[in-house]
C-alpha cells in the first residue's frame, strides 16, 4: 500500500484515479483549491483545501504527512480559453507547478521526489499544414516534434521541461503520462465528466441525446472515411490503472537518482466523430439531430496514440473498448441527473465587493474584508458558487460590456488563493426601462444558471444586499434568501417585509456562518 498525494483530486481525472487507488487498497490525499473540481467528487476522508502553490501551506502539509509518491492532475485545460488566458495557463500550470516542486525537493524526505504528471497529447499540436504531425496520419510515439499550437499544449509542455530540469539539477524521479482524449467514467459512478462549459465530445453528445437538441460537427471533409476528425479515446480507468503502474515502476526505482521519462496513453484505435457519434446512438438507444459546421481551425484530421513503449515500460494494457466507454459515460449522464447540486447565488457589488455606483474598470474592484475566506466556505461545503448580477450600466451606456469578462477575470484573481473562483456569471445588462425578463426582483437570472449549471434551486440560496436580491431568490423558490448589511444593505434592512428575508447578517461572514449552520442541523 502506498500513501499518495493527489493534486487535483476534484477534477474528473484525478478523482477517478483517487477511486481506483482507494479499490486498489492504496492511501490518497487529496489536494485541491476547488477551482475547477468539485468537493463531492473529493472522495477520500483526508484531503487539503489550498492552492498548489502556496508554499506556506505546502510545507506545513509535507512536515505532517510523508509520501510515498505525489501525482499532479490539478491544470487549467482548456484549449480555446488558453488562447485569450495565457498568463492565467503559465501561472496555474507552469510556475505554480516549479513552486510545487522547489517545495517538495525541500522538504527532503525520499517519496516526495516521486512524481507522475498529467500530461498530454496537445505538446505535440499539428504541422504547419494541418495534417498530423510524423507519418501521413500515422500514429504517434513519445519521439514526435514538440510543437504545441495553443498555451494549453505550450504550458504542459513547459511544466514537463521543468520536469526535467529537477529530474538533472535536484534528483527528482518524475514520469509524464501523456493523455489523448480520456473519457468514460469510474464504473461505480462516484466520478464522471462534469464540466462547465463542456467542451468534450461524448458528454456532449449524450446530455444532446438525453435533452433532444442537436450535436454539432465541425468539418466533414477530413481524410477519413466519412470525413470527419479521427481521434484516440481510452477510458478514463485505464489511464487510472497506468498511473498505479507508473508509481510502482518509481518505487521499484529506488534511491537511483534523477530521472524523466514520458510515455503516451492511448487505445491506438482511431474513430471518428460521427463514428464516436453513431455509437453512443446505438448504445444508449437516443438519437438526435446533427448539424454540420466548417472546420475549426487548428483541429488535426488525425490524432492516434502510439503507446508501445508505455506497454513495454509500464505493461499498460487497454481493457475497456469504446462501446464501454459509451456506456460508462451513459450510466454516469443518467446518473448526474439524480445527483441534486447546491448553488450559493451572489449579488456582486454591494455584497462581494464595494460599490462604485457603476463598476467600469477592474482597478475600482475591492472586495469587502473577509469575503474570499467565507466563499472558501462555502465551497468546502460543497455549493457552487453563482453570481447573478444586474449590470444596468451597460444598458445605459456607462460600462463597456467587453469590460465585464475582465472585472470577473480580476475578481476571480482576487479570491482564487482563498477559495478558487466564482463557477458561472450570470448578468442582466438591460436598461432599467426596457422591462426584460432577467432584471432582479425577476427570477430568471437565478433560474437560467440553475439550468445550465444542474443545481437544485430547491436546495440553494441566494444572499444580495438589496431587496430585489431578496425577491429574487424568494420567486425562484430558493431554500433561503438572506441579506447582508453591507452595500445597501444596512440601509434597505427596514424595507423588509416580516419574513421576507430568511436572515440579515453584518457581513457576508456572518450569512455564510448561518447558512452552513443550517445545513449541519438538516434543515
Amino acid at each position: 500500500m502506498a500513501k499518495v498525494l493527489v493534486i487535483g483530486g476534484a477534477g474528473y481525472v484525478g478523482s477517478s484515479v483517487t477511486a481506483f487507488l482507494m479499490d486498489q487498497g492504496h492511501d490518497p490525499w487529496v489536494l485541491d483549491d476547488l477551482s475547477t473540481g468539485f468537493r463531492s467528487f473529493v472522495l477520500s476522508s483526508k484531503w487539503s483545501h489550498f492552492q498548489v502553490g502556496d508554499q506556506d501551506q505546502l510545507r506545513k502539509l509535507l512536515s505532517e504527512q510523508k509520501f510515498d509518491c505525489v501525482m499532479h492532475f490539478a491544470a487549467r485545460s482548456l484549449v480555446g480559453e488558453s488562447v485569450h488566458k495565457r498568463d492565467e495557463y503559465f501561472e496555474n500550470n507552469v510556475y505554480q507547478t516549479e513552486r510545487l516542486l522547489e517545495t517538495l525537493i525541500e522538504s527532503g524526505h525520499p517519496g516526495h521526489r516521486r512524481f507522475i504528471f498529467s500530461s498530454t497529447c496537445a505538446i505535440y499540436g499539428t504541422a504547419a499544414n494541418g495534417e498530423a504531425l510524423g507519418p501521413p496520419l500515422g500514429p504517434i510515439d513519445e519521439s514526435f516534434a514538440k510543437k504545441p499550437i495553443n498555451p494549453y499544449g505550450e504550458s504542459k509542455l513547459a511544466a514537463e521541461r521543468l520536469l526535467e530540469r529537477f529530474a538533472h539539477e535536484n534528483g527528482l524521479q518524475a514520469i509524464a503520462l501523456r493523455y489523448f482524449n480520456a473519457a468514460g467514467a469510474d464504473p461505480k459512478l462516484r466520478t464522471g465528466e462534469w464540466h462547465h462549459p463542456e467542451t468534450h465530445l461524448l458528454p456532449r453528445v449524450m446530455k444532446a441525446a438525453l435533452e433532444g437538441t442537436p450535436i454539432e460537427i465541425y468539418g466533414t471533409d477530413y481524410p477519413s472515411d466519412d470525413g470527419t476528425c479521427v481521434r484516440d479515446y481510452i477510458h478514463v480507468w485505464d489511464l487510472a490503472r497506468a498511473h498505479e503502474a507508473a508509481m510502482k515502476r518509481l518505487i521499484q526505482m529506488g534511491q537511483s537518482g534523477g530521472r524523466f521519462e514520458a510515455y503516451n496513453l492511448g487505445s491506438q484505435n482511431g474513430f471518428s466523430v460521427r463514428e464516436v457519434i453513431e455509437g453512443s446512438f446505438l448504445v444508449t438507444g437516443k438519437t438526435t439531430s446533427i448539424i454540420e459546421k466548417p472546420r475549426r481551425a487548428g483541429d488535426a484530421p488525425v490524432l492516434i496514440a502510439d503507446s508501445r513503449l508505455a506497454q513495454k515500460q509500464l505493461g499498460f494494457q487497454i481493457h475497456h473498448s469504446l462501446e464501454e466507454i459509451i456506456q460508462d459515460a451513459f450510466r454516469w449522464e443518467e446518473k448526474k441527473k439524480t445527483i441534486p447540486r447546491r448553488a450559493v447565488f451572489l449579488d456582486r457589488d454591494g455584497t462581494l465587493n464595494e460599490d462604485p455606483g457603476y463598476l467600469n474598470s477592474p482597478d475600482l474592484l475591492k472586495l469587502f474584508p473577509g469575503v474570499a475566506e467565507s466563499l472558501g466556505k462555502l465551497k468546502e461545503a460543497g455549493f457552487l458558487l453563482v453570481v447573478t448580477s444586474n449590470q444596468s450600466g451597460v444598458g445605459r451606456g456607462l460600462i463597456d460590456v467587453e469590460t465585464l469578462p475582465v472585472i470577473h477575470e480580476r475578481l476571480n484573481a482576487m479570491l482564487r488563493p482563498a477559495c478558487g473562483v466564482i463557477d458561472h456569471f450570470e448578468l442582466c445588462i438591460h436598461h432599467p426601462n426596457s422591462d426584460c425578463e432577467c432584471r432582479k426582483p425577476k427570477p430568471k437570472l437565478i433560474l437560467d444558471a440553475a439550468k445550465e449549471l444542474d443545481v437544485d434551486v430547491t436546495r440553494s440560496y441566494m444572499v444580495g444586499d438589496k431587496i430585489t436580491d431578496v425577491d429574487a431568490g424568494r420567486a425562484a423558490h430558493c431554500k433561503g434568501t438572506l441579506m447582508v448589511r453591507t452595500g445597501e444593505g444596512k440601509g434597505a434592512e427596514h424595507l423588509l417585509r416580516p419574513g421576507q428575508a430568511d436572515f440579515v447578517g453584518d457581513s457576508l461572514s456572518e450569512v455564510v456562518d448561518w447558512i452552513l449552520a443550517r445545513e449541519n442541523e438538516g434543515h
